[in-house]
């Protein structure tokens, strides 16, 4: 007799609490449809559930590798801070600055830099230390994300972020 009782007074509770959630959810506004995308106010509303904040580094000779690497990881829900090596020809730094100027999309979204003064690194010593904690203070006062990503341009990616879902 006890089961009985249980269940009952179960099913009745169960109905009572969707009487009282059913209005709530019918009287909620949903959000306005705008054909006109602001690209600025989407990086504010964070419409990306993880949002990935990359430094790619090149030194002598990767501007073509750099700018491949760059266009295959490349995700408008992303920021990218592009250090080349103090070293590096300036002949390699305008390849490189006129590529991201060039390119129509990372106009438009605004989420492709490059580092204005490089630093000399070494690749095994502190000045690799020194260059990035550089480049995550300037994407920490620029922008807003979830994991911060260390990549030289000899790095290449094996699946895009969108191929993972």
């Amino acid at each position: 007799m006890g089961i009985k009782v249980f269940m009952i007074s179960f099913m009745v509770t169960s109905v009572l609490f969707s009487l009282l959630y059913i209005p709530t959810k019918l009287t909620t506004p949903t959000a306005k449809y705008s054909p006109v995308i602001n690209f600025k106010m989407l990086r504010d509303l964070r419409p990306y559930p993880v949002t990935f904040a990359y430094l790619v580094s090149a030194s002598r000779g990767d501007a073509k590798k750099l700018m491949r690497v760059l266009k295959a990881l490349y995700h408008p829900g992303n920021y990218y801070l592009i250090h080349v090596d103090a070293d590096a020809p300036e002949k390699e730094r305008r390849e490189i600055a006129e590529f991201v100027s060039s390119d129509p999309v990372f106009g438009l979204v605004g989420n492709v830099w490059i580092v204005g003064k490089p630093n000399l690194v070494t690749y095994r010593g502190p000045t690799m230390l020194a260059t990035t904690l550089h480049a995550m203070a300037i994407l920490l006062r620029s922008c807003k994300w979830d994991w911060f990503i260390n990549l030289s341009a000899s790095d290449y990616p094996l699946v895009t972020q969108d191929g993972m879902i």
